[in-house]
């Protein structure tokens, strides 16, 4: 067999191979120079750290040391004190003690001691300070401005006599001050030689170079004993001395060459990388041309035109396979559509039997597609308490109990032989259309019953099912609909995990009444506002009244809604504290409660525990009051003694011993009312009551209660009930 193909593929990607691993190379070695630098530089750094800390430290041992000898040397303090008198013993003392000194520190050149007071510098030998050498220097401290505190100067030349060669030395200075004054300086000369040998043990001159520098940057090493042709790489100034220290390596240029070289070997190795990629698009288009044109002469047999390879979706070698595939893929998606096309019609025909209204064309429905049948119901089951239980699960896992729900009754009623279309027609509600035979009215309720139960059992929440009438027409299931959602309605108060029937909550929503719930809230307004403690028994007979009319959900929510908005119109009227308790604390829980109920059990639970906190909280603040008693005595009294005609806020200041204002304030503050109006609460109450339960005329009625005259009283029955005392008792009788 002619393997020229395979020769050509090979001596086509063997030059790849060469000018890749050329590029690699270059890459390598750019690496490792850069690193190298790197490594150099911390080198550096490191080392210029260690050189200045002992430089710093030789510094710093030689200051403590003339710091000790000021503060504890008599030998010092003897000279500066001096009367002018030359004391040849103490200069030998001194002149023995500095030698020693020297001999400690082998980096002491020189010193000498200046006395201004006389003009003596003493250096080993008595001089007058105008015919020293260093007389230049001295003067500059002398009249220096900078505090009397040790310094070290920068690098100067120094002699002691005229014929001595200068040398260059750093200074330290200690000025003296015995007075207010300074009496004079204490010198000592470092020689930069000195330094120089200190340091030149720690590397190697060859290799690397080091030079010091003081704080005017003049550099302490002449450049005859320093190489410093090469590159500085790390530099570092000390916080003691202000010196800097620069250090770089020998021939630094020498490496910077290479590393710009290696710079310019990676452009050139990119530049190599570059015709190495395009060489490989070249050579792989050129040696991919035949299959190329086998491919297209296998579309040209299936399609018309020549199309782009870019629209293959595998690759050349398996395209004969796939394109027998793709006629059975083609066929399995044209499946797919038809039954996807079917079930869309289905949900179509679906949406319009559950929302067809009176006075639409029932001819537009395709009443040959439903399922055989002689009468339609629609039931609509819902999840309970979604919040606690259903909303808690992810996503995934409420779409899996969702089909549960559905196959489930699917299931049921199917296995009845009773037909069933489904649909999730809300997040929470799932919609059924059944279409029934005629004598499956009582079984299909039975399914349903089975249903709530299945869920119970098997699944960790429940449903409640609103169950519309059976409607013999197509065009009357859409009011079958609408039966089974109002039927939900009235969930709130007949409890969850049931069914409910249309026809059982038209029953009981003819028992409801006009203004009983209204009272009930009111008469539990009034327990709060004037601070009563057996308010629960008005809150239990308010949940009662509702739970006993079977209202809907929508109508509690409203009941509800005027109870919190009352309340908080009353409690504004009291104290500000008693109302600033129930507006951040009371109201808002009162309100997300309202809005997030599902039974009417719950929101009693939930209603009840709000309301004994804030009357908790109250009942402290309440007690805590200084005229609590005070209050509760009078209204005690008021309670007992309503009936007097007499009574006003200046009885009741007469038989408490305080003033009548300070009662009605009291009142105000408390209870949200004036004295009046609480009063006349207390006496229309009891008038009401005999109005109903007794014949007296209205007069007699009125004195009963503390009205002697019967003008007064009926204005004031009006002013609160809205009409008069005979309309009263005219419209309760009837």
């Amino acid at each position: 067999m002619n393997r020229t193909w395979l020769r050509r593929m090979i001596w086509s990607y063997l030059p790849i191979f060469f000018i890749m691993f050329s590029f690699l190379f270059f890459v390598f070695f750019q690496t490792l120079v850069e690193q190298n630098n790197r490594n150099t530089k911390e080198a550096s750094k490191v080392f210029v750290g260690q050189l200045l800390q002992t430089v710093d430290v030789s510094l710093k041992t030689l200051d403590t040391m003339m710091i000790r000898e000021l503060v504890s040397s008599k030998l010092l303090s003897d000279f500066f004190f001096a009367d002018g008198n030359e004391n040849v013993f103490l200069n030998y003392q001194i002149v023995n003690r500095m030698q020693q000194m020297q001999h400690e520190m082998s980096i002491i050149d020189s010193y000498y001691l200046v006395r201004y007071k006389d003009g003596i510098v003493f250096s080993g030998k008595t001089t007058k300070m105008d015919d020293f050498q260093d007389i230049a220097f001295i003067r500059s401290q002398q009249y220096s401005k900078e505090s009397h505190t040790s310094t070290w100067s920068s690098i100067r030349s120094y002699h002691e006599l005229v014929a001595q060669k200068p040398k260059s030395v750093i200074s330290l200075v200690h000025r003296v001050s015995v007075g207010s004054d300074a009496d004079g300086l204490i010198v000592v000369n470092v020689s930069a030689a000195s330094l120089r040998t200190l340091i030149k043990d720690m590397y190697n001159p060859e290799q690397a170079f080091v030079q010091l520098y003081d704080r005017g940057n003049q550099p302490l090493f002449i450049h005859d004993e320093v190489n410093t042709s090469g590159k500085v790489l790390a530099s570092q100034t000390s916080p003691y001395s202000g010196w800097t220290v620069e250090s770089g390596v020998v021939n630094g240029k020498v490496a910077g060459l290479i590393s710009n070289l290696s710079s310019i070997w990676l452009v050139l190795g990119l530049l190599i990388f570059l015709a190495g990629s395009v060489f490989i698009v070249y050579i792989t288009r050129k040696n991919y041309k035949p299959i190329e044109e086998l491919v297209f002469r296998i579309q040209d047999q299936f399609g018309s035109g020549k199309p782009s390879l870019g629209r293959l979706a595998v690759d050349e070698f398996t395209f004969i396979e796939t394109a027998i595939n793709n006629f059975a893929e083609q066929t399995k998606l044209f499946r797919k559509e038809a039954e996807a096309s079917a079930i869309s019609k289905r949900k179509t025909l679906f949406m319009e039997l559950l929302h067809f209204e009176k006075g639409m064309q029932s001819e537009a429905i395709d009443l040959t597609a439903l399922p055989e049948h002689d009468k339609q119901r629609v039931l609509v089951i819902e999840i309970d308490q979604p919040e606690q239980i259903f909303n808690q699960y992810i996503s995934r896992d409420q779409a899996l109990f969702k089909f549960v729900i559905s196959s489930a009754t699917h299931e049921l009623f199917t296995q009845h032989g009773i037909s069933i279309w489904l649909d999730w027609t809300s997040t929470l509600q799932m919609t059924g259309l059944l279409f029934l035979p005629d004598s499956s009215k009582e079984e299909a309720e039975e399914i349903c019953e089975r249903i709530t139960t299945w869920i119970h059992q098997h699944l960790a929440f429940t449903v409640t099912i609103g169950l519309g009438e059976a409607a013999a027409g197509a065009d009357l299931a859409g009011v079958s609909n609408k039966q089974a959602l109002e039927a939900l309605t009235f969930k709130a108060a007949l409890g969850h995990n049931r069914v409910i029937h249309y026809s059982d909550t038209q029953q009981v929503a003819t028992v409801k009444t006009t203004n009983t719930h209204l009272q009930a809230i009111h008469r539990l307004i009034q327990h709060f506002r004037l601070h009563e403690e057996n308010w629960q028994e008005s809150f239990d007979s308010m949940f009662s009244g509702m739970r006993s009319c079977c209202l809907p959900k929508s109508e509690i929510t409203e009941l509800c809604r005027y109870f919190v908005a009352h309340m908080d119109l009353q409690l504004s009227q009291a104290s500000k504290d008693y109302y600033d308790v129930w507006k951040s604390e009371t109201s808002g829980s009162l309100r997300e409660i309202i809005e997030e109920f599902d039974t009417l059990d719950e929101l009693q639970s939930f209603c009840r525990l709000a309301l004994q906190t804030y009357a908790d909280q109250i009942g402290q603040l309440y007690s805590e009051r200084m005229h609590h008693q005070l209050l509760q005595d009078i209204r005690g009294y008021i309670g007992h003694h309503f009936s007097n005609s007499e009574l006003s806020l200046e009885y009741l200041a007469d038989k408490f011993g305080i003033s009548a204002k300070y009662i009605s304030q009291l009142f105000k503050e408390e209870f949200g009312e004036n004295f009046l109006d609480y009063l006349s609460q207390l006496r229309i109450s009891e008038a009401k009551k005999r109005l109903l339960e007794q014949a007296n005329s209205i007069q007699e009625v009125g004195e009963h209660v503390g009205y002697v005259n019967a003008a007064t009283f009926r204005r004031v029955f009006r002013k609160v009930e809205g009409i008069s005392p005979v309309d009263f008792r005219k419209r309760h009788a009837m």
